[in-house]
């Protein structure tokens, strides 16, 4: 649930433009003309990862689903930000992953 928690803050400050918890590398190799964008595409699947953590952790505790259909909801619905996240990287950096070669 916490986790859950700050996901939704790192989107809020997302949202807010705040770079306090993205790396100075990460301006760096984006530049200033694509910074931007590319914090805006991080606002969305850091607050749908939020809410699905909160959301799933209550169903958790609620024993509302049998543990076979809650795991397969789980990975069904985190499927979604993931596949966000990685075409926020692909249209703001022309890489999936961006972080891999450039970070030394």
């Amino acid at each position: 649930m916490v986790f859950g928690i700050l996901m939704i803050i790192f989107g809020f400050s997302h949202l807010m433009k705040s770079d306090y918890f993205l790396p100075q590398k990460t301006r760096i190799l984006l530049g200033e003309e694509k910074f931007q964008p590319y914090q805006k595409g991080l606002v969305f699947p850091n607050l749908f990862t939020g809410t699905l953590i909160i959301c799933m952790t209550i169903v958790e505790k609620l024993e509302i689903l049998q543990t076979p259909t809650f795991f397969a909801l789980y990975i069904i619905l985190a499927i979604i930000p993931i596949i966000l996240f990685i075409a926020n990287n692909n249209i703001n950096t022309g890489r999936y992953w961006f972080w891999v070669n450039d970070f030394k």
